[in-house]
């Protein structure tokens, strides 16, 4: 009777530890949009380890090992930073997407997880999706939460010239991985980024004495500072220390190509910050350059000029006259 009991027991844990493995394992199918079958089978099979991967940590609620799967080092660093600041766990046991052809490779999207470790602070969504992108090669170069779909919608389908085609996706990129620098408090990525002449506009509302009818009276008004890129990067390294997590959200997006200067590109971005010790609404305008060398091979795009606006000023909305525009600084 003891040893039927004890083969029962170990029948058991086996049949547990099965359950558990399939519970973490993700199967991830491309499709439509790839049509190298060698490739095919290697990103799907570099996507399905790291799904399963992230299913696996975040039942444990430890640390994600990257060691073995596809992933550039930026990539294995990035990911390891957003985990830090949230668990995630997918929500199929298996996936089939699309391919999309990115710039530099290969896109995927609509991979839908649940974030897992939020604490009462937080008041964001916890469904979210995936975006993974990879090299030409297949190797993935990045995994980043995805921006809201009518922002992804916005810049897939404004434009109407092949320039314009190319540059949307580009546009859509940059600014899904620009949104995921904060998010993972990844300081050195932000750095890279913004140029070294870059002007760092932040405005803040203040009540000014106003003087009618023989008394004074408050009311609201925007004071704007400036900052330097040094001068940013040190605060925003400070606001990273302090806050156990950061989550940056983008739901409105407008893109304004300069009229006079190429490669220059105006976005402007209704954003939600939400930190562990602080939360706002308001637009940041990005002043971008897509740049190329001497002989014509393109540049990472850097940031000269970005500035935020409280969306509310006192009880009243800010005008959409007064969110900056590209056509509000001078490019010599």
């Amino acid at each position: 009777l003891i040893s039927d009991m004890k083969r029962l027991s170990i029948l058991f844990l086996l049949w547990s530890m099965v359950l558990g493995v399939n519970a973490q394992s993700v199967s991830f199918t491309f499709k439509d949009g790839i049509y190298n079958p060698s490739l095919k089978q290697t990103m799907e099979r570099s996507v399905s380890s790291l799904l399963s991967e992230v299913n696996r940590a975040a039942n444990n609620n430890g640390s994600l090992n990257l060691s073995s799967i596809n992933m550039t080092s930026n990539a294995k660093a990035s990911l390891n930073n957003l985990w830090d600041n949230f668990h995630f766990k997918c929500d199929e046991s298996s996936y089939s997407e699309n391919c999309l052809t990115a710039v530099n490779g290969y896109e995927i999207r609509g991979i839908s997880v649940t974030l897992k470790n939020v604490d009462a602070t937080y008041k964001g969504e916890v469904n979210k999706e995936l975006t993974i992108s990879t090299a030409k090669d297949g190797q993935i170069t990045g995994v980043h939460m995805a921006l809201a779909n009518n922002v992804y919608n916005y810049v897939v389908n404004s434009g109407k010239d092949v320039t314009d085609t190319r540059r949307r996706l580009e546009i859509l990129k940059f600014v899904e991985d620009f949104r995921s620098y904060y998010d993972e408090k990844d300081l050195e990525a932000l750095r890279n980024v913004y140029s070294d002449d870059a002007l760092i506009i932040t405005g803040k509302v203040i009540m000014r004495k106003a003087m009618g009818n023989d008394q004074a009276t408050l009311r609201p008004e925007i004071v704007y500072s400036r900052q330097n890129k040094e001068q940013y990067l040190t605060n925003l390294a400070r606001t990273f220390r302090n806050n156990k997590y950061i989550k940056v959200k983008f739901d409105a997006i407008r893109v304004k190509r300069h009229p006079a200067k190429d490669g220059f590109y105006g976005v402007t971005l209704h954003q939600n910050w939400q930190s562990s010790n602080y939360s706002d609404d308001g637009y940041v305008f990005l002043l971008w350059q897509f740049r190329e060398d001497e002989n014509g091979k393109e540049l990472p795009p850097v940031i000269h000029v970005r500035t935020w606006q409280p969306d509310m000023v006192g009880n009243q909305q800010l005008s959409p006259s007064d969110v900056f525009t590209v056509n509000d600084f001078f490019i010599p």
